[in-house]
């Protein structure tokens, strides 16, 4: 390596060099980490999840219900039995 003969110029070169190894890691790292914040921000995230597909379902369902009241030729109880399905009459 460089053999510099001027101990001034040694820490200044040596903390920059350290520096500019250091920098991009600094940069690249998450605002979290690792841990116990970064577990609670995940449980937190599928606890949202999991509570907006319950939305969404349920919301579903209400169109669904409202179309079905909203048809008026559909009955939304038991079907009535079609014609061939009728009781046949006594035998005489």
């Amino acid at each position: 390596m460089l053999n510099f003969k001027s101990k001034k110029i040694t820490l200044p070169l040596f903390l920059s060099v350290l520096l500019a190894l250091i920098f991009p890691t600094l940069t690249l790292a998450e605002p979290y980490g690792t841990g116990d914040i970064a577990s609670s921000r995940a449980e937190e995230q599928r606890a949202a999840i999991a509570k907006r597909k319950e939305r969404i379902k349920k919301e579903k369902e209400e169109a669904a219900k409202k179309a079905a009241e909203t048809q008026p030729g559909k009955p939304t109880e038991a079907p009535i039995p079609a014609g061939d399905e009728q009781e046949k009459p006594a035998a005489q």
